[in-house]
């Protein structure tokens, strides 16, 4: 009986192997398709070359570099709860939308124009244009002058 058992057992390994040996190859399959990549094969697509190329030693520091990627990521996770616990155990955070106060400016830094209102809002003006509003002014003025005289 015990020899049935083993045999049926080698049998079993045997069709195991052969059942797997077909997916193993198809998992590590792929295919460029244009500008996308797939698992499966598709009209002009390029078969692409998945082999590790790397040696043990190389495999073995990855593996080990993305351990200790691992264990940073879950310390300073563990700090950030440890902190959001001990500020939840305080009072409530204010969150306030409104604008800061501004500052006091001192007087004698800024000086400001006599007769002149100054405004809230920034104004761009054509230095061409303004110059030849001025002269036109002044044109006026003048005719205006000898107008009257």
């Amino acid at each position: 009986m015990k020899h049935s058992t083993s045999s049926i057992a080698i049998l079993a390994m045997a069709a195991c192997t052969l059942w797997a040996s077909p997916a193993a190859m198809a998992g590590t399959a792929a295919w460029r398709c244009g500008n996308t990549y797939s698992d499966q094969p598709c009209p002009d697509g390029k078969p692409l070359a998945l082999q590790d190329e790397r040696d043990a030693a190389r495999k073995r520091e990855a593996d080990r570099t993305t351990r200790e990627a691992q264990a940073a990521g879950d310390r300073l996770e563990g700090e950030r709860r440890r902190q959001e616990k001990a500020v939840a155990g305080g009072q409530a955070t204010l969150i306030d939308s409104r604008p800061a106060a501004p500052k006091p400016e001192a007087e004698s830094v800024k000086k400001k124009k006599k007769g002149r209102k100054e405004s809230d809002f920034f104004s761009a003006h054509d230095p061409v244009a303004t110059a030849k509003k001025k002269a036109e002014k002044a044109e006026k003025a003048g005719r205006r002058s000898a107008e009257k005289s």
